[in-house]
């Protein structure tokens, strides 16, 4: 990932906080953001100041295990072909130079991201409004009220849907049916770039890994595609553009 694009700047995985409002009383005294985005902004002045990123890379079996299932969706044909994937890509603003985002993969008009999570119970409440017969704006609006992360989603899609001018946002949610478990360890086994990350998992029993049954009622893979409403970016490319001013009337 070009991670010399991302610090310093506004990103779709951590917009969401720009979203936040003032108290009350905070708004009687003229505050625009809510006390998360003034300590996402206090976060950005410091890596343009260190010229790096705050955060240092760590092992996590939450991420390790995302980014596998990412390289799998990719590398398979569970994904259709109509799909670029950019999961290494981060993509700058075309017109304000202080935002960019890393989409996992864009259709026509579409930008999505991957959703793999480590946990079934996760798994289950990003697929919970697709079993209730859910689609759309429906569906989306369910993971927002319901998923702990969901709001966290949202922001992040209508973010890369500015930075790529497209329509529509899309989760693609994947746990792997029990079949497809001893390909991922095969792949964890071929990666060799931080391959400490992935001796876990290519080590692992069936029991210590998320799976679905196969035949059952989950899909491994499932797609959630919404439009965004032009307000929404509108809001948000507000919010940036705000935030920025306000770095850079604190940074200077």
């Amino acid at each position: 990932m070009n991670h010399e694009k991302r610090y310093g700047r506004f990103t779709s995985s951590g917009i969401v906080a720009l979203t936040s409002n003032p108290t009350a009383k905070e708004k009687a005294n003229g505050e625009i953001f809510g006390k998360p985005a003034y300590t996402y902004i206090q976060k950005k002045i410091w890596e343009r100041r260190l010229g790096r990123s705050l955060e240092t890379e760590i092992f996590d079996r939450n991420l390790s295990w995302g980014k596998l299932c990412e390289r799998y969706i990719a590398q398979n044909t569970i994904l259709p072909i109509t799909y670029k994937v950019n999961m290494n890509e981060t993509t700058v603003h075309p017109e304000f130079e202080f935002w960019s985002g890393s989409e996992d993969a864009l259709e026509d008009n579409v930008v999505a991201d991957f959703k793999c999570p480590k946990t079934l119970d996760s798994f289950c409440q990003f697929i919970e409004p697709v079993l209730l017969g859910l689609t759309g704006t429906e569906a989306i609006n369910h993971i927002r009220e319901n998923h702990k992360d969901g709001e966290k989603y949202y922001w992040q899609l209508v973010s890369n849907a500015c930075i790529h001018n497209v329509q529509f946002g899309e989760l693609i949610v994947f746990c792997p049916y029990k079949s497809e478990l001893e390909l991922l360890r095969e792949l964890a086994s071929d990666i060799e770039e931080n391959q400490f990350q992935y001796q876990w998992i290519y080590n692992s029993n069936d029991n210590e890994l998320p799976y679905i049954k196969d035949g059952g009622v989950y899909k491994n893979i499932n797609f959630i595609r919404f439009e965004i409403p032009q307000g929404d970016k509108d809001f948000l490319t507000e919010r940036v553009k705000l935030a920025n001013i306000k770095m850079n009337q604190t940074n200077n």
